[in-house]
């Protein structure tokens, strides 16, 4: 399948291309630049694949939980660019893709934790299945960092940059098997769970690639 990813959950920016047994992607540390990155580098990776728009199966995305404004910026261009060559689209959590760029370094159990401001992360579980992808082991919350749960299987490496900015995650580092602060969602990882979406569901239509936030006031201020 040919297949087009788009991740812009976090501060990081990527786009990544599968076609035929290549996986070309873009992928930058670049807050607040998602608008300017995303349509440049789809277009350099489509015209190095020497496809049109026409050849690819499905554009899968980072659905969230993340940043309110760079999560509309990325569904935003998925949604056109779905509608305009009449592609499905494939949703993907971006802390399962966060989750997959541990395991693409060897680890089998992860514990996520992005930064969701206003005092709270966004968090989940999991570990690697027979066929090294990343799937949940709890359901995906947003909550204080003193609220995260400990999982329970041995050897959970707590993965995702909310271990470097709260207090308390930090502390509940010590009853990890190690963190790793550098390890982001990417679109590429994205591609790795879209692949395994297909697996059991059917892509679905442009009007469905919507953002999931885990919370109803990420518009409003906090007072």
């Amino acid at each position: 399948m040919n297949l087009l990813a788009i991740e812009t959950a976090t501060e990081t920016c990527s786009v990544a291309l599968s076609a035929g047994d290549e996986v070309r992607e873009r992928y930058r540390h670049a807050p607040r630049k998602h608008a300017e990155l995303l349509l440049p580098w789809v277009q350099q990776l489509m015209a190095e694949a020497g496809l049109g728009f026409s050849s690819l199966d499905a554009i899968a995305f980072s659905r969230g939980p993340g940043s309110f404004t760079s999560l509309r910026i990325g569904i935003g261009v998925v949604q056109g660019l779905a509608w305009a060559s009449g592609c499905p689209v494939i949703p993907v959590s971006s802390l399962a893709a966060t989750a997959q760029s541990a395991a693409n370094e060897g680890i089998g159990s992860a514990l996520v934790a992005l930064d969701a401001r206003m005092d709270e992360v966004f968090t989940g579980a999991f570990a690697v299945n027979d066929r090294g992808v990343m799937t949940p082991t709890v359901d995906e919350r947003v909550c204080s960092p003193v609220d995260v749960p400990l999982p329970t299987r041995a050897g959970t490496v707590g993965v995702g940059v909310g271990f470097a900015r709260y207090a308390a995650l930090e502390k509940l580092s010590t009853q990890l098997d190690g963190v790793r602060t550098d390890l982001w969602p990417r679109a590429s990882t994205v591609i790795t769970l879209a692949q395994e979406w297909l697996r059991d569901n059917e892509a679905l239509p442009a009007e469905q690639a919507q953002p999931v936030y885990l919370r109803d006031n990420v518009a409003k201020k906090s007072r």
